[in-house]
């Protein structure tokens, strides 16, 4: 699933730009999700509320609300997520530009244009939409890395600690770690029992993480020189 948001205040344009994303969907089977906002501080707010999108297109001017300003609190939390701005003025190209925008679309869309941005969009996502794999209940489950916070090894069952809650499967933390080593997700094992997402971490302590979900974790004292060092390679390639 594919989650992406519409800001405008212009509301028929936000529900006719709705309509062809939808329709895309359907034509090429791509699961998507969508949500309109009206003005950028509803949109900010459900951003800080912990919603997810991969994609938004963001209008520039909204009446009290700037795009540009709204762009930048987002990004703040959303880093990845990817902004086509939608506008009918050409004045604000080099403030688009510092928020680091995707593309950018004319009022009225060009239908072509708006096909070959999507499309590409689309095609980066779904490069970095990648997936934890496993078996629990003689059932596969897939979930997208980025909703994992941890995995915790207790005996011989593996906890998963999700954002969107947990489930329990069998298998050894230290095959799982070796596993995520092959992929381009860089969890960091940071004690026997632990191996954590570093974009679930709130605050780093040489001796400890605490997570998204206020759980606090220890890192162990054999492994703090080696977490501080891959946690920071982390930050660098924010």
């Amino acid at each position: 699933m594919i989650n992406i948001a519409v800001c405008d205040d212009d509301v028929q344009f936000a529900a006719a730009l709705e309509e062809k994303i939808l329709d895309y969907g359907k034509r090429k089977g791509v699961r998507l999700d969508t949500e309109v906002f009206s003005d950028g501080e509803s949109f900010r707010q459900a951003v800080f509320n912990d919603n997810f999108y991969d994609l938004v297109y963001m209008d520039v001017e909204m009446g009290k609300s700037d795009g540009i300003y709204t762009v930048w609190e987002v990004k703040k939390k959303l880093s990845e997520v990817l902004v086509i701005y939608v506008t009918s003025h050409e004045t604000y190209f080099t403030e688009m530009f510092e928020t680091e925008p995707f593309r950018y679309l004319k009022k009225p869309l060009d239908e072509e244009k708006f096909e070959e941005y999507f499309t590409r969009a689309l095609e980066r996502i779904q490069r970095h939409l990648h997936y934890f794999t496993y078996s629990s209940r003689h059932v596969t489950f897939r979930i997208p890395f980025r909703d994992v916070l941890y995995l915790e090894s207790y005996r011989r069952q593996i906890i998963l600690h999700g954002k969107e809650g947990g489930d329990t499967f069998y298998g050894r933390l230290g095959t799982i770690e070796k596993d995520l080593e092959q992929g381009s997700c860089p969890f960091i094992r940071i004690h026997q029992s632990y191996l954590v997402n570093p974009y679930g971490i709130c605050r780093y302590h040489p001796d400890r993480v605490e997570m998204e979900n206020n759980a606090v974790l220890p890192i162990s004292e054999a492994r703090q020189r080696e977490v501080k060092q891959k946690y920071h390679e982390f930050l660098r390639r924010l």
